[in-house]
C-alpha cells in the first residue's frame, strides 16, 4: 500500500509511534535526539526505557535500536521494496521479560510470547499500516477513505484496551 520509502519515514519518525500503538503512552526526543525515551502501560503496568537508534539505508531502509536503559530490548525494522509502491515490514526484536512480568507469566506457558507477538506486535503492524494508509488518503483529499481507516485503527486501539484490561479471575501483583 505504499513504498519503502513512506513506510520507514513514518515509521521513524518516533514521537509519532504512539499513533498505532496505543500500549505506548509516549515516546520522546531526548538528549538533542540522540536517545528516545518511550514508555509503556501494558496491564496497569508502566515501563519506561530509554534507546539509541540509527536510520538504516542499506540492505534495505529501516531503523535499529537497542534500549540503554530500563525495559532491555534490541532490534531492527527493515522496509523491504516489492515494486515502486509497495514493500514488505521486517521486524526482529528482542526483549528481556522484566522479573515482574516473569514472575505473572511464566515462560513455560508460552503465554508472554504469545500475547506479544501475536496481540501487541501484530496489531501495532495492522494499526501502522492503516494510520499510514489513512494520512496519505487525507494527503490526496480523500477524506471518507482516511476518516475509514483512522476508524478501523480506532476500533482495533479499542479492542486492544479490552484485551489488556484484567478480568477480575486473572491475578494481581501481590496474590
Amino acid at each position: 500500500p505504499f513504498s519503502d520509502d513512506v513506510g520507514c519515514s513514518r515509521f521513524t519518525d518516533l514521537p509519532q509511534q504512539s499513533r498505532w500503538s496505543p500500549w505506548l503512552s509516549s515516546v520522546a526526543y531526548v538528549d538533542e535526539g540522540r536517545e528516545s525515551e518511550w514508555n509503556l502501560n501494558v496491564r496497569g503496568i508502566r515501563f519506561s526505557w530509554r534507546a539509541v537508534s540509527e536510520v538504516l539505508d542499506r540492505p534495505y531502509r529501516g531503523i535499529r535500536w537497542e534500549s540503554v536503559s530500563g525495559l532491555r530490548n534490541v532490534g531492527v525494522v527493515e522496509f523491504i521494496p516489492t515494486s515502486a509502491t509497495s514493500c514488505t515490514m521486517r521486524v526482529r526484536m528482542t526483549i528481556v521479560t522484566p522479573l515482574l512480568l516473569a514472575n505473572l507469566f511464566p515462560v513455560s506457558s508460552g503465554f508472554l510470547e504469545e500475547f506479544l507477538q501475536n496481540k501487541l506486535l501484530k496489531w501495532s503492524l495492522e494499526m501502522f499500516r492503516d494510520v499510514v494508509k489513512g494520512d496519505l488518503a487525507l494527503e490526496r483529499g480523500e477524506v471518507d477513505l482516511g476518516d475509514a481507516l483512522f476508524g478501523a485503527v480506532e476500533g482495533r486501539a479499542n479492542a486492544i484496551e479490552a484485551t489488556l484490561s484484567y478480568p477480575s479471575s486473572e491475578p494481581t501483583v501481590g496474590d
